[in-house]
């Protein structure tokens, strides 16, 4: 009799077998190309969650292909490399949507009811007058430039204010950096969002926050989410309360922004409940905020670790302030349009270190161009790892962090003219991010203050290597560690922090944005 080890060979090899056969038998000759890997099924999906962005880059670089098919467990996923296969899968709006993701993201992570989840769907996710189409354009709409943006980033202007205020008081102060930025940039946004009445001005609110935040990453995967994520289920029944207590009381009506009162104004004519607007709204705060600050952490580190791009970013904030009397003014909306290299460096921030993925779930079977076959049921992740890395689009340097690349005018160290659309560090198509004005505005506000306000003194006198850790489902990545770090306030006056109507002007970053500018 065959032993035992004999027999699970054979077993193993059968099921392997089948398994390779299986990828190949459910195949369509004019799908991508299907990458198996060592264990049909199982090592795409282990080289997806372990490697992350590493094991796409690998598999372009082993493969060569603009686009391959990867079959995990569930449903097949199509790997876009190609910024040409790229645009042609946004211009499927209706066969490729966002939408369902959407949806999916109040059903998982905002636990949103099943009679919310069926007036959210409506008759059509994808109506013109549907929720999520309508709630897309009352976003767009208030965080589009011009006096909802401006009053938005007044006010995150003095909150930013009143962070570095507080840090003069104390002198010379030690800080976590990434802490001071995420607190600043939360702050900022909640305050800007929700006005006087602003639910994160309590402390239980704010540490609700924090387990909610830490846990959104297994609520986005949505698998035994009150098990594996208890905690952050039960803080986010604690802010839906805080949510319900807000709109209940007709709190965005006295203060709240447009941003505000236009996205509740969707919910209203949807027929949302109260509770399914709150919890909408809890979503909502992941959105305007889960990003900001890790992109924000990574603009200071890039002004402040790099000797160069800090005399050249410094000079140019420096002079944007005024001295009179003692008493110190900079009016921030100038830096949107006056500070070109520190608008260069977010973007390069953006493109060098950002870990985002644009992913579409496909309804119907999709032909890009007359040949690449997308079968309905799958979906197509889109990498921004892909086009950020490719050499053939950013040149030989696109391997090297450069503040100048972004420069329209000037001295550009990088000698490549990349194309608009490969940038992607807020999306692009017809799924932009509607806060990407205000993101910027707040980014390249918090780079201006730390610039002109404070002397940063890192552990020893040295900026060590740049502490990149998990992705965590984030556009940027996490610091890997605590940066502890020394302000000393530099300016002995007083200081006046504005933000001025003079300039309806976005932070125009993306194709979109900069070929709607120039028409």
């Amino acid at each position: 009799m065959p032993s035992a080890l004999a027999l699970a060979a054979i077993a193993i090899t059968a099921i392997y077998s089948f398994l390779r056969a299986l990828v190949y038998l459910r195949h369509d000759s004019r799908e991508p190309k299907p990458i198996v890997g060592a264990i049909p099924y199982v090592s795409p999906l282990f080289g997806m969650l372990i490697e992350q962005d590493k094991f796409y880059k690998r598999m372009r670089d082993e493969t060569h292909l603009p686009i391959y098919k990867l079959n995990i467990p569930g449903v097949p996923v199509y790997i876009v490399n190609s910024l040409e296969v790229l645009q042609r899968v946004d211009r499927h709006i209706d066969t490729l949507p966002f939408a369902p993701m959407k949806a999916q993201t109040c059903k998982k992570v905002c636990g949103v009811s099943q009679t919310g989840i069926s007036k959210i769907y409506g008759n059509n996710l994808l109506a013109q007058d549907g929720y999520l189409h309508s709630h897309q354009r009352a976003s767009a709409q208030a965080g589009a430039p011009g006096a909802s943006l401006n009053a938005l980033a007044r006010s995150a202007s003095k909150t930013f204010a009143a962070a570095f205020d507080r840090v003069e008081a104390r002198g010379r102060t030690t800080v976590d950096l990434y802490e001071f930025v995420h607190d600043a940039t939360f702050n900022a946004t909640t305050d800007a969002m929700y006005g006087p009445h602003n639910p994160f001005r309590t402390e239980k609110n704010l540490d609700d926050w924090a387990v909610f935040e830490a846990g959104l990453p297994m609520l986005f995967l949505g698998f035994l989410p009150n098990i594996l994520a208890r905690s952050a289920c039960k803080a986010r029944e604690r802010l839906v309360v805080a949510f319900v207590d807000y709109f209940g009381n007709d709190r965005h009506l006295h203060g709240g922004s447009l941003f505000v009162q236009l996205t509740d104004k969707v919910g209203d004519s949807t027929g949302l409940s109260l509770e399914d607007k709150a919890r909408v709204e809890v979503g909502q705060v992941a959105a305007a905020t889960f990003n900001t600050a890790p992109g924000a952490f990574w603009c200071v580190w890039a002004v402040l670790s790099d000797p160069v791009v800090f005399r050249d970013c410094s000079k140019e904030v420096m002079r944007l302030v005024d001295e009179v009397n003692g008493t110190y003014t900079i009016d921030l909306a100038r830096v949107r349009t006056e500070c070109p290299l520190l608008v260069s460096t977010l973007q390069e921030v953006m493109r060098f270190y950002g870990s985002a993925a644009s992913l579409r779930i496909i309804y119907e079977d999709t032909l890009l161009g007359d040949e690449c076959l997308l079968k309905k049921g799958g979906a197509v992740l889109m990498p921004n790892v892909m086009f950020h890395t490719d050499e053939t689009l950013w040149g030989p340097s696109v391997g090297e962090f450069d503040h100048t690349r972004f420069l329209k005018t000037g001295y550009r160290k990088s000698g490549t003219k990349h194309p608009a659309a490969a940038f992607r560090g807020f999306g692009g198509g017809h799924v932009l991010c509607p806060g990407r004005h205000l993101a910027s505005t707040e980014m390249l506000a918090l780079m201006a203050l730390i610039l002109v306000r404070v002397d940063v003194v890192p552990p020893g006198g040295e900026w060590p290597a740049a502490p990149i850790g998990v992705s965590a489902g984030r556009a940027l990545p996490l610091p890997s560690k605590r940066m502890l770090v020394d302000f000393v306030p530099r300016a002995a006056g007083k200081w006046r922090v504005i933000f001025t109507d003079n300039d309806n002007s976005g932070v125009n970053l993306i194709a979109e944005d900069i070929h709607s500018t120039n028409s």
